[in-house]
Parts: structure tokens; C-alpha cells; sequence
């Protein structure tokens, strides 16, 4: 039988890792594994919470993100997967995904996955040259990153993301063109390929602030990264998004409903949301967001409710603001914004809301028309960030998982 219920994905954060890698600026923590006993039921709660407000919705994609969500122990996935189907309606055909680090993905426990119903993996490989990996603080090296894909696929996974990392400082375009070609070789779904960010509040962004190492060339990264276009296109990838190329049919659903702007529920520490109209945000620190689930878990035990107001922050949009979402997710896509659409949900056409930049983007040779759509060029995806930045001032760009 076809549902009728609108679509929801749930974002699922796991914030442990073994070793904070020295690029990464998101919301993970090393050192805090003795708060695993005391999150994952945390986690749970909070799942449990939400639940009551999404019975209308059917759950189409899960993404547990990270952190290192490849750390969780088999027992404790058991426990949250089986606290999502026992809380929400979960469609049959959902797509359950789990980042995963090389490392931790050794055969007995990539079965256990499979079983639970994880059908889907993103691998952080992000370079296949070991001097590389060591310049990125990973934590395996290249030998591992194969056997581990091995490893998954013996477990039955046939869907995978494999995570890369291109224009690392002094990394010549010969050399990431050596690691695409093994990757492309092993035939993943999915491939995600990120141009290193010095990104502030990182041990990079310290060693580069002080002079202890270069910042990544920008003409090498476009060099990369326009090879990398053309070379997957050839090799039979899709490029639907900025920095996502899939086989057919295997474009990340769970990324598709954040740059459709469609509604998802995050859980966990730090764990954004997007839902009824509203934006939410966790309290970041593990243990503080683990006082506030049981908090509330126990109020709405004791009274019957309870608000979430301890565990997240949250603000409802203005028409401004949601337009500035549906243009910069919109335009990651390679398929752009439809100018339709656009209309249909705010009441005023692209070329009202922001004619005079996109037309000046258009004069630079940017942005284009086309069927309708306004889209990027190729020159564009290349100078993405610039055209974003000028269209809609002090808009901040979010980040995605694959």
C-alpha cells in the first residue's frame, strides 16, 4: 500500500571518535568514550520525545553522522535502530546510512550492521597515500582503507559512499589524480570529493595561521576539481551536486531532502533540525545535552509533557531566510532552483527576489537558465561559494554529510 504521509529523514549524531583529525570542525570529542553508557540512552530518549510530533510523516532516509558512528557497538545500534521502527513509521525501502573510519570496520561487525538494517556506508577514506592520510591525522592507511571496503562488500553492503579529500597543501594534481583512478576503479555508488577547508578553530587553521604550513593553492584545487568533473562524468558518475557524484539511482537521499529544504529531525549532541517551519539546534557538550534529554524525558514521564526547550534552540524563519535556504541549497544541485517552485512556495518569483545579482552572475558567465531553472554553470561550481556570498549577504554556508 502507498503512503500519503509527507516524507521525513532523522539525522542521528554520534559525537565519539578515537582521535580528533586535524581539519575536521565538526561536533566530535576524543577521550569522552566513558560517556557512551550514558549517551546512547540519552539518545534514545530524545528519539522517543520527538516521536509524538512526527506521526504524520514516514521516515524514508536514517543517517547516523559524526563523530565516528562506526564506534558504536552492535549492541547499542541494535538498541537505537530498534527504538526508531518501535517510534516512527519507517518506510521499507529506507535508506539507512552509517559513516564509517577504515579503521573500525573489521568483517563480524560490518555483518552486524547489515543485519540491523544498515544498507548503506560512507567510508571516510579521503586520500589512498599514506603520507597523505598522516598529513590529515587519519588513522589508517591506505592497505586498511582497501580492506575495509573489501570487508563491506563481502558483508553484503552494495551501497557505498567513499569520502575524499583533494587539494591537500602541496598536493600536485598527478597525485589525486592517482588516488581517483584506484577509487573509481573499485566501482563504489557514491563518491564525495571535498576540497580541503582551513577551517577556523582547527589544528590546520592554527598551524597555517602560523606559517607552520602553506594554505592549499586555489588554481591547483580548480585544476583538481574540474579533472575530477570531467574524469568521473567519462567513468559513469553523475554529478547531481557540488562535490556528490553518484551511479544512477544512487544519489545520497538523505542529502537530497537537506538541499530540497524538506523537513528532517536531528538527534544527539549538536544535531540540527529542520522541522514544521522551525529550526532547532542541541546543546553541543555530550554530557550537558545528556542532562537535558533526561530532564525532559522525566518531566513528560512525570506531567505527560514537557517542551524541548532544554535540550535545543530554536527559531522560526522569515520569508527571507527561507528563500536564502532554497536559493543556496537549490544551487548546490546541478539541476538548480526551479523558478516554478520557487514561486509556488513564496509567493514571488527568483527574478523579483533577487534579480539584479542574478543577473550580474549571469553577465559574468555564472549562472545560466535553463528549462526554467536556474542553475550554475560549469565555471560557476567552480566559484560557487563567491556567487552564494554576493546573491545573499552574510548567509552562512552548512555543511552536509554523504
Amino acid at each position: 500500500m502507498t503512503t500519503t504521509k509527507p516524507g521525513l529523514a532523522l539525522y542521528l549524531h554520534i559525537p565519539f571518535c578515537t582521535a580528533k583529525c586535524g581539519y575536521c570542525d565538526f561536533n566530535s570529542y576524543e577521550g569522552l568514550g566513558h560517556m557512551v553508557p550514558d549517551y546512547t540512552p540519552a539518545l534514545i530518549r530524545e528519539i522517543e520525545l520527538w516521536a509524538p510530533a512526527a506521526q504524520s510523516f514516514q521516515v524514508n532516509t536514517v543517517f547516523f553522522g559524526g563523530g565516528t558512528p562506526s564506534l558504536t557497538s552492535l549492541e547499542d545500534l541494535e538498541a537505537i535502530t530498534n527504538a526508531v521502527r518501535a517510534n516512527y513509521d519507517v518506510a521499507p525501502d529506507a535508506e539507512w546510512t552509517l559513516e564509517a573510519n577504515p579503521s573500525e570496520l573489521l568483517q563480524p561487525h560490518l555483518e552486524g550492521m547489515r543485519h540491523l538494517g544498515i544498507n548503506r556506508l560512507s567510508i571516510g577514506i579521503q586520500s589512498l597515500h599514506d603520507d597523505e592520510l598522516k598529513l590529515l591525522d587519519r588513522l589508517h592507511d591506505s592497505t586498511r582503507a582497501l580492506e575495509a571496503i573489501e570487508s563491506a562488500r563481502n558483508a553484503g553492503f552494495d551501497n557505498m559512499n567513499l569520502d575524499f579529500i583533494f587539494g591537500l597543501i602541496g598536493q600536485p594534481i598527478e597525485r589525486w589524480q592517482e588516488t581517483l583512478e584506484r577509487a573509481i576503479a573499485l566501482r563504489p555508488e557514491h563518491l564525495s570529493c571535498y576540497a580541503l577547508t582551513v577551517e577556523p578553530g582547527t589544528a590546520l587553521y592554527y598551524q597555517v595561521a602560523k606559517g607552520m604550513l602553506p594554505e592549499p593553492d586555489q588554481d591547483v584545487v580548480a585544476d583538481q576539481y574540474e579533472w575530477t568533473r570531467d574524469r568521473l562524468a567519462e567513468a559513469g558518475y553523475e554529478h547531481y551536486e557540488l562535490s556528490n557524484w553518484a551511479l544512477p539511482d544512487h544519489a545520497c537521499k538523505h542529502n537530497l531532502v537537506y538541499w530540497h529544504a524538506e523537513p528532517y529531525i536531528g538527534m544527539g549532541a549538536g544535531a540540527h533540525s529542520f522541522f514544521a517551519g522551525q529550526r532547532f539546534a542541541n546543546i553541543d557538550a555530550p554530557n550537558k545535552y545528556v542532562d537535558a534529554v533526561n530532564a525532559t524525558y522525566e518531566e513528560r514521564q512525570a506531567t505527560g509533557r514537557a517542551t524541548m526547550q532544554q535540550i535545543k534552540s530554536g527559531e522560526s524563519p522569515d520569508d527571507v531566510t527561507m528563500r536564502a535556504d532554497a536559493m543556496i541549497l537549490g544551487l548546490r544541485l546541478m539541476e538548480g532552483v526551479s523558478a516554478a517552485e520557487f514561486r509556488d512556495r513564496f509567493g514571488v518569483s527568483i527574478k523579483d527576489a533577487y534579480g539584479p545579482a542574478v543577473q550580474r552572475h549571469i553577465g559574468y558567465g555564472l549562472l545560466e537558465w535553463a528549462d526554467d531553472r536556474l542553475r550554475l554553470t560549469t565555471r560557476g561550481q567552480l566559484l560557487s561559494n563567491s556567487v552564494f556570498v554576493d546573491i545573499l549577504p552574510d548567509y552562512e554556508l552548512a555543511d552536509t554529510e554523504a
